[in-house]
Protein backbone atom coordinates (compact mmCIF):
# COMPACT_ATOMS: atom_id res chain seq x y z
CA UNK A 1 0.00 0.00 0.00
CA UNK A 2 1.07 3.19 -0.57
CA UNK A 3 -0.45 6.92 -0.32
CA UNK A 4 -0.89 9.26 -3.45
CA UNK A 5 -2.49 12.42 -3.90
CA UNK A 6 -5.02 11.26 -6.75
CA UNK A 7 -7.06 14.74 -8.42
CA UNK A 8 -10.58 14.06 -9.30
CA UNK A 9 -11.92 17.11 -11.59
CA UNK A 10 -15.07 18.11 -10.17
CA UNK A 11 -18.24 20.21 -12.35
CA UNK A 12 -16.77 23.55 -11.07
CA UNK A 13 -13.31 23.62 -11.98
CA UNK A 14 -12.33 22.44 -8.25
CA UNK A 15 -10.27 19.26 -7.34
CA UNK A 16 -10.67 16.94 -4.63
CA UNK A 17 -8.02 14.62 -3.75
CA UNK A 18 -8.08 10.90 -2.33
CA UNK A 19 -5.05 9.13 -0.88
CA UNK A 20 -4.39 5.11 -0.18
CA UNK A 21 -4.55 3.75 -3.84
CA UNK A 22 -3.69 0.50 -3.12
CA UNK A 23 -0.32 -0.39 -5.00
CA UNK A 24 -1.11 -2.70 -8.00
CA UNK A 25 -4.31 -0.97 -8.78
CA UNK A 26 -4.71 0.49 -12.22
CA UNK A 27 -5.40 4.25 -12.14
CA UNK A 28 -8.16 4.92 -14.63
CA UNK A 29 -9.85 8.67 -16.26
CA UNK A 30 -13.15 8.58 -17.45
CA UNK A 31 -14.62 11.40 -19.90
CA UNK A 32 -17.89 12.06 -21.06
CA UNK A 33 -20.07 14.89 -21.72
CA UNK A 34 -22.90 13.25 -20.07
CA UNK A 35 -22.74 13.00 -16.14
CA UNK A 36 -25.11 10.23 -15.78
CA UNK A 37 -22.61 8.37 -17.89
CA UNK A 38 -19.88 8.93 -15.40
CA UNK A 39 -21.90 7.94 -12.97
CA UNK A 40 -22.31 4.47 -14.04
CA UNK A 41 -19.15 4.18 -15.84
CA UNK A 42 -17.80 5.01 -11.96
CA UNK A 43 -20.25 2.43 -10.41
CA UNK A 44 -19.56 -0.13 -12.82
CA UNK A 45 -15.83 -0.16 -12.26
CA UNK A 46 -16.03 -0.08 -8.82
CA UNK A 47 -18.26 -2.95 -8.59
CA UNK A 48 -16.99 -4.90 -10.93
CA UNK A 49 -13.00 -4.40 -11.51
CA UNK A 50 -11.39 -4.62 -8.37
CA UNK A 51 -7.91 -3.31 -9.46
CA UNK A 52 -9.04 -0.15 -11.09
CA UNK A 53 -8.99 2.61 -9.32
CA UNK A 54 -10.95 6.05 -10.93
CA UNK A 55 -8.54 8.66 -10.24
CA UNK A 56 -10.18 11.49 -12.42
CA UNK A 57 -13.46 12.67 -14.01
CA UNK A 58 -13.36 14.98 -17.15
CA UNK A 59 -16.20 16.24 -19.50
CA UNK A 60 -14.39 17.17 -22.67
CA UNK A 61 -11.26 16.32 -24.35
CA UNK A 62 -9.74 19.76 -23.66
CA UNK A 63 -10.19 18.57 -20.07
CA UNK A 64 -9.02 15.23 -20.43
CA UNK A 65 -5.56 16.21 -22.10
CA UNK A 66 -5.12 18.71 -19.71
CA UNK A 67 -5.76 16.17 -16.98
CA UNK A 68 -3.25 14.17 -18.04
CA UNK A 69 -0.44 16.66 -17.97
CA UNK A 70 -1.21 16.83 -14.43
CA UNK A 71 -1.76 13.51 -13.16
CA UNK A 72 -0.35 10.07 -14.40
CA UNK A 73 -2.32 7.32 -15.29
CA UNK A 74 -2.65 3.44 -16.78
CA UNK A 75 -5.99 4.12 -18.32
CA UNK A 76 -8.31 6.42 -20.19
CA UNK A 77 -11.71 5.56 -20.76
CA UNK A 78 -13.73 8.10 -22.92
CA UNK A 79 -16.36 9.10 -24.56
CA UNK A 80 -15.56 9.33 -29.04
CA UNK A 81 -17.64 12.57 -29.36
CA UNK A 82 -17.36 15.62 -26.85
CA UNK A 83 -18.01 19.26 -27.07
CA UNK A 84 -15.10 21.13 -28.78
CA UNK A 85 -13.71 24.58 -28.41
CA UNK A 86 -11.95 26.58 -31.30
CA UNK A 87 -8.90 24.98 -30.75
CA UNK A 88 -9.61 21.27 -29.43
CA UNK A 89 -10.69 17.96 -31.42
CA UNK A 90 -12.59 15.09 -30.25
CA UNK A 91 -13.29 11.74 -31.92
CA UNK A 92 -9.93 10.74 -33.90
CA UNK A 93 -7.90 13.95 -33.14
CA UNK A 94 -8.17 13.15 -29.80
CA UNK A 95 -7.37 9.56 -29.67
CA UNK A 96 -4.66 10.65 -32.42
CA UNK A 97 -3.38 13.17 -29.89
CA UNK A 98 -3.26 11.12 -26.74
CA UNK A 99 -1.34 7.77 -28.62
CA UNK A 100 1.20 10.58 -29.50
CA UNK A 101 1.71 12.19 -26.19
CA UNK A 102 1.19 8.50 -23.92
CA UNK A 103 2.50 5.79 -26.67
CA UNK A 104 1.74 3.29 -22.69
CA UNK A 105 -1.47 4.81 -21.87
CA UNK A 106 -4.76 1.82 -22.62
CA UNK A 107 -7.17 3.94 -24.22
CA UNK A 108 -10.67 2.75 -24.57
CA UNK A 109 -13.04 4.11 -26.41
CA UNK A 110 -16.76 4.43 -25.91
CA UNK A 111 -18.77 5.22 -29.12
CA UNK A 112 -22.94 5.34 -30.14
CA UNK A 113 -21.37 5.09 -33.96
CA UNK A 114 -21.45 1.79 -35.81
CA UNK A 115 -19.93 3.18 -38.83
CA UNK A 116 -17.04 0.25 -39.80
CA UNK A 117 -14.84 3.38 -41.32
CA UNK A 118 -15.23 5.19 -37.77
CA UNK A 119 -14.74 1.87 -35.77
CA UNK A 120 -11.28 1.22 -37.87
CA UNK A 121 -10.24 4.77 -37.87
CA UNK A 122 -10.41 4.61 -34.03
CA UNK A 123 -8.53 1.48 -33.67
CA UNK A 124 -5.92 2.96 -36.14
CA UNK A 125 -5.54 6.25 -34.14
CA UNK A 126 -4.46 4.61 -31.26
CA UNK A 127 -7.58 2.61 -29.24
CA UNK A 128 -7.01 -0.79 -27.82
CA UNK A 129 -10.31 -1.01 -27.71
CA UNK A 130 -13.73 -0.02 -28.71
CA UNK A 131 -17.07 -0.55 -26.73
CA UNK A 132 -20.86 -0.02 -28.02
CA UNK A 133 -22.10 2.53 -25.54
CA UNK A 134 -25.39 0.50 -25.59
CA UNK A 135 -23.24 -2.97 -24.18
CA UNK A 136 -21.02 -1.48 -21.70
CA UNK A 137 -22.78 -3.12 -18.44
CA UNK A 138 -22.24 -6.33 -20.64
CA UNK A 139 -18.72 -5.43 -21.97
CA UNK A 140 -16.49 -2.62 -20.47
CA UNK A 141 -15.29 -5.17 -17.84
CA UNK A 142 -13.69 -7.34 -20.59
CA UNK A 143 -12.61 -4.78 -22.29
CA UNK A 144 -10.92 -3.74 -19.45
CA UNK A 145 -9.32 -6.95 -18.77
CA UNK A 146 -8.31 -7.38 -22.34
CA UNK A 147 -6.89 -4.09 -22.67
CA UNK A 148 -4.82 -4.58 -19.18
CA UNK A 149 -3.17 -7.77 -20.42
CA UNK A 150 -1.87 -6.45 -23.47
CA UNK A 151 -4.81 -7.53 -26.08
CA UNK A 152 -7.48 -5.67 -27.99
CA UNK A 153 -11.57 -5.37 -28.00
CA UNK A 154 -14.04 -4.79 -29.68
CA UNK A 155 -17.91 -5.07 -28.82
CA UNK A 156 -19.14 -7.76 -30.78
CA UNK A 157 -22.23 -5.90 -32.83
CA UNK A 158 -19.08 -3.26 -33.27
CA UNK A 159 -17.18 -6.25 -34.74
CA UNK A 160 -19.98 -7.59 -37.36
CA UNK A 161 -20.24 -4.38 -38.22
CA UNK A 162 -16.25 -4.65 -39.43
CA UNK A 163 -16.89 -7.69 -40.81
CA UNK A 164 -19.82 -6.36 -42.96
CA UNK A 165 -18.08 -3.16 -43.89
CA UNK A 166 -15.16 -5.67 -45.26
CA UNK A 167 -17.28 -6.98 -47.09
CA UNK A 168 -19.42 -4.17 -48.53
CA UNK A 169 -16.09 -2.72 -49.71
CA UNK A 170 -15.32 -5.42 -51.24
CA UNK A 171 -18.16 -5.33 -53.30
CA UNK A 172 -18.08 -1.67 -54.04
CA UNK A 173 -14.31 -2.14 -55.26
CA UNK A 174 -15.82 -4.61 -57.74
CA UNK A 175 -18.48 -2.28 -59.01
CA UNK A 176 -17.00 1.12 -58.32
CA UNK A 177 -18.90 2.52 -61.48
CA UNK A 178 -21.79 2.17 -58.49
CA UNK A 179 -22.34 4.51 -56.09
CA UNK A 180 -22.28 4.79 -52.54
CA UNK A 181 -18.25 3.71 -52.17
CA UNK A 182 -17.33 3.32 -48.60
CA UNK A 183 -15.88 6.11 -46.87
CA UNK A 184 -12.44 6.28 -45.41
CA UNK A 185 -11.71 6.81 -41.57
CA UNK A 186 -11.18 10.72 -42.56
CA UNK A 187 -14.36 11.58 -44.16
CA UNK A 188 -16.69 9.37 -41.88
CA UNK A 189 -14.90 11.70 -39.50
CA UNK A 190 -15.72 14.97 -41.18
CA UNK A 191 -18.96 13.84 -41.91
CA UNK A 192 -19.96 13.47 -38.17
CA UNK A 193 -18.32 16.72 -37.28
CA UNK A 194 -20.18 18.54 -40.03
CA UNK A 195 -23.03 16.76 -38.45
CA UNK A 196 -22.34 17.97 -35.41
CA UNK A 197 -22.71 21.49 -36.63
CA UNK A 198 -18.80 22.10 -37.42
CA UNK A 199 -18.22 24.19 -40.13
CA UNK A 200 -15.77 23.47 -42.66
CA UNK A 201 -13.37 26.26 -41.53
CA UNK A 202 -13.62 25.39 -37.68
CA UNK A 203 -13.10 21.47 -38.83
CA UNK A 204 -9.80 22.60 -40.38
CA UNK A 205 -8.97 24.63 -37.51
CA UNK A 206 -9.23 21.76 -35.25
CA UNK A 207 -7.69 19.08 -37.59
CA UNK A 208 -4.66 21.12 -38.17
CA UNK A 209 -5.62 20.29 -42.03
CA UNK A 210 -6.51 23.30 -44.79
CA UNK A 211 -10.20 24.64 -45.69
CA UNK A 212 -9.02 22.95 -49.38
CA UNK A 213 -8.36 19.23 -47.90
CA UNK A 214 -11.78 19.80 -45.99
CA UNK A 215 -14.06 21.15 -48.96
CA UNK A 216 -12.57 18.08 -50.52
CA UNK A 217 -13.24 15.13 -48.45
CA UNK A 218 -16.62 16.60 -47.79
CA UNK A 219 -17.00 16.62 -51.34
CA UNK A 220 -15.86 13.49 -51.93
CA UNK A 221 -18.38 11.45 -49.12
CA UNK A 222 -21.16 13.28 -50.46
CA UNK A 223 -20.42 11.86 -53.75
CA UNK A 224 -19.99 8.17 -52.10
CA UNK A 225 -22.60 8.45 -50.30
CA UNK A 226 -25.31 10.00 -53.07
CA UNK A 227 -25.66 13.22 -50.68
CA UNK A 228 -26.00 16.58 -52.46
CA UNK A 229 -27.43 18.44 -49.51
CA UNK A 230 -27.05 19.31 -45.84
CA UNK A 231 -30.30 18.05 -45.12
CA UNK A 232 -29.89 14.84 -46.14
CA UNK A 233 -26.32 14.60 -44.69
CA UNK A 234 -28.17 15.58 -41.27
CA UNK A 235 -30.68 12.73 -42.20
CA UNK A 236 -28.13 10.14 -43.27
CA UNK A 237 -25.76 10.75 -40.21
CA UNK A 238 -29.24 10.14 -38.06
CA UNK A 239 -30.28 6.58 -40.11
CA UNK A 240 -26.62 5.34 -40.01
CA UNK A 241 -25.18 6.06 -36.74
CA UNK A 242 -22.39 8.18 -37.39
Amino acid sequence: MFAAWIPIVLPAGRRRFLVDLPGGCMRVVIADDHPVILVGLRMLLQNHCADCQVIGEVHSGADLLTFLTEQACDLVITDFSMPVDGETVDGLGMIGQLRERYPRLGIIVLTMSHNPALIKGMLTAGAQAVVEKTALTKELTLAVQMVRSGRSYVSEYLRKRLAEGAMETATQRAHDDQAGSALSAREAEIMRMLARGMTVTEIARVTSRSIKTISQQKHDAMRKLCIDSDSQLFEYMRTHGI
